[in-house]
């Protein structure tokens, strides 16, 4: 593995006012801008692109600014917390849940008409997807591609949070073709989901049964707050992905628009700078190429490929399915 893909991602959320006093998002618009811009800008200067997942809310209110960032080389997609969509759209009437909790007609109906609101305020439908807090459940990427998605960054493997219904026990960690029935194994289907990036090498447990590995993000003080470096972090990751050789590879990082990254004294921008400087050292020291991407491009290198089909397995035996039902139909 010569090359990794490197796509730093953000989640744009709507205003504590327009969602929850409690919600994560920006206490203002104008705030949310100044994290935004501010991200991008960091971001350039280490040569990346930036990946935006939007909310509704946010591109209706900051649509000349995401179409800007578009212009400029920015990939766009659809964010989604159902419960604050509600709240904004809806009075707290309907999809009053988190992603996970949301039937496969209700997800449907949701991403019609949230890609039609956003459509309307950004200039084009979305195509690719991150569900608030990684919740979804097994109807997740049928819907998707259902609805005209292509791409999304839909899993954070290995995370469990089971009141927001984000279970991913066993999530594939890169990228790949979505599985129509079952959300954490390979498929078929013409929709790339792009993973978070994880140090598999320890398990971190939260309160009243959460867990998750450590990832890329600046949000989270990993170093105060599990006594895990930066460096050790992006050193982890590269080594894993490097002997998982996917043929995508990929370092998935996410942040969100409610932190001060157009104030480099801020401690969140700073971890934001260790981290990415982290990032370099780890591929550099690999022998790998960071080379920026963003979810579109990820997207169709997974596309171009045709889909890797997961073994059946029974009862200790490997089967090849494909070649067992050839055999069936020739006797037949």
């Amino acid at each position: 593995m010569h090359e990794i893909k490197v796509v730093l991602t953000m989640d744009c959320e709507p205003t504590t006012a327009t969602s929850h006093p409690a919600a994560t998002g920006p206490a203002d618009w104008s705030a949310g801008e100044d994290a935004v811009r501010g991200y991008v800008e960091i971001a350039s200067k280490y040569g990346l692109p930036v990946t935006l997942f939007v909310h509704p809310e946010a591109a209706v209110s900051q649509a000349a600014m995401f179409r800007e960032l578009e212009a400029g080389g920015a990939c766009l997609g659809l964010h989604m917390h159902p419960w604050k969509y509600s709240m904004w759209r809806h009075g707290g009437r309907k999809y009053l849940a988190h992603y996970g909790g949301l039937s496969p007609d209700e997800q449907g109906r949701l991403l019609a008409e949230s890609s039609g609101v956003w459509a309307d305020a950004i200039g084009h439908r979305p195509e690719y997807f991150r569900p608030g807090t990684f919740s979804a459940n097994d109807a997740i990427f049928r819907m998707l591609e259902a609805e005209g998605f292509r791409g999304g960054s839909c899993t954070a493997p290995g995370r469990i949070i089971p009141e927001m219904q984000a279970i991913w026990t066993g999530g594939q960690p890169d990228p790949h073709r979505a599985n129509a029935f079952f959300r954490q194994a390979l498929g078929d289907l013409q929709f790339a989901n792009m993973p978070l990036s994880a140090d598999f090498s320890r398990t971190l447990n939260g309160p009243a049964g959460r867990s998750m590995f450590a990832d890329f993000r600046p949000d989270v003080d990993w170093p105060g707050q599990y006594g895990v470096s930066y460096r050790t972090i992006a050193t982890n990751i590269v080594a894993q992905v490097r002997e998982r050789a996917p043929t995508v590879p990929v370092l998935n990082a996410i942040t969100h628009n409610h932190y001060a990254y157009s104030d480099r004294a801020d401690p969140v921008c700073q971890r934001l700078l260790v981290m990415l400087d982290e990032m370099m050292v780890a591929c550099d020291a690999a022998g790998v190429k960071a080379a920026g991407a963003t979810l579109k491009g990820v997207a169709d290198a997974v596309l171009a490929l045709p889909p890797v089909r997961e073994p059946f397995v029974c009862e200790g035996a490997i089967f090849d399915l494909a070649a067992e039902r050839a055999e069936i139909d020739t006797a037949a």
